[in-house]
């Protein structure tokens, strides 16, 4: 079977698990703690979303059991908000756990909230996609910041570590093409850079959550700066205690968190030089595809000269790179769908066996602000 045929049948089997939670006559909105619950059961294990209204409330009790008499409770590994969650609204609580489960049983999950239950119904999938990964890649840091920025070269002689607390940790190196991607089951881990001899880490150790099987977490670049008299580190140095589930901080404005990030520079400019960044950070909400610097750098020598000196031309393409409105994922299910932009164009998003496109174009991350959410794109759209 197909890795795409398993992820229909993944999504189909939360749709119906969704369903049926939804006649039980929850609470209204005002009152109402858990609202929606998501299941992904096959063989292996069981992974379970809760989406609750109020994010200031602990995490719901999860009880699962199945007509054969498999059970357990618990098994929290991460915390959603902001854009992440449907609808950009309250926390999504993310449950595994691995334990043999027979194809084709039947079950039920409860959420306990402080304020109401919930119930799914969900039945065991024959077969399950591979297991989740985390994914990253190692750069030369040349000026030390910690952060990507243009220019700054891969490397592929760095190691890296992951852990989800405690002792538990596997290490490794980069590969020639200087990526990583070690695969694990859902949960939430620390990627932590580890210098070999001759080089020092530059980032912090970053935080990793994996939702369900056949999933990645993307974008855990670990940068490295040269250190002749450096002995390098030792893998098992590093095991950071107890639960790395971390809370999200507030979110900024969008051209804060741009600016926070440390890999959108040219962006930036342009959006100050264009008068965009006024719109952007003003009322109303906004959806920017924001290509890095690097994105930027790859254009055709023709077509950066062509913006450096045509204005009108760079703020028509940043037009087009900023949706209206902050886009619900969660309501596209797999169908394509057309979104307009300030500019005048519009761009077709798609969700495709778990990937983000726009106009075909890969988005590596989304990133929440304080009025919407930044993508990521791999490209600038519309140009070369």
């Amino acid at each position: 079977m197909s890795s795409a045929i398993r992820m229909m049948k993944w999504v189909l089997s939360a749709v119906l698990a969704v369903g049926a939670a939804l006649p039980l006559a929850l609470p209204s909105p005002a009152a109402a703690n858990v609202v929606g619950i998501d299941v992904f059961a096959c063989p292996t294990g069981i992974s379970i979303l809760v989406l609750q209204e109020d994010p200031s409330q602990p995490a719901p009790q999860v009880e699962w059991s199945t007509t054969d008499g498999k059970g357990l409770s618990g098994g929290l590994v991460g915390k959603l908000t902001g854009s992440d969650v449907p609808h950009g609204q309250g926390a999504q609580f993310v449950y595994w756990n691995s334990v043999a489960l027979n194809a084709g049983a039947s079950g039920q999950v409860i959420a306990r909230g402080q304020r109401n239950d919930a119930y799914a119904r969900f039945t065991v999938d024959g077969d399950c996609p591979p297991l989740g990964s985390v994914r990253g890649s190692a750069f030369e840091d040349l000026n030390r910041n910690g952060l990507r920025d243009a220019g700054e070269p891969n490397i592929g002689t760095a190691s890296w570590k992951l852990t989800a607390g405690g002792d538990w940790y596997i290490c490794g190196v980069v590969g020639g093409d200087s990526t990583f991607g070690p695969t694990v089951t859902p949960g939430t881990y620390s990627v932590i850079p580890i210098a070999q001899p001759g080089w020092v880490a530059t980032t912090s150790p970053r935080t990793a959550l994996v939702k369900r099987l056949g999933v990645a977490a993307l974008n855990n670049d670990i940068g490295f700066a040269r250190a002749a008299n450096s002995g390098g580190q030792n893998c098992g140095q590093y095991a950071p205690p107890g639960n790395v589930i971390a809370p999200k901080p507030e979110f900024q404005s969008p051209t804060d968190t741009l600016a926070a990030n440390g890999t959108f520079s040219k962006l930036l400019t342009s959006l100050d030089s264009t008068g965009l960044a006024g719109v952007v950070n003003g009322t109303g909400a906004y959806t920017i595809i924001a290509p890095t610097d690097i994105a930027f750098a790859a254009l055709s020598p023709a077509t950066q000269r062509r913006l450096a000196s045509n204005p009108q031309a760079l703020e028509e393409l940043l037009r087009c790179h900023i949706i209206l409105g902050n886009v619900d994922l969660a309501s596209l299910g797999s169908r394509a769908k057309a979104f307009p932009t300030l500019g005048k164009r519009k761009v077709l998003v798609q969700v495709r066996n778990g990937q983000l496109l726009v106009n075909g174009v890969v988005v590596g991350d989304a990133i929440p602000t304080s009025n919407g959410q930044i993508w990521v794109p791999s490209r600038v759209l519309f140009v070369r």
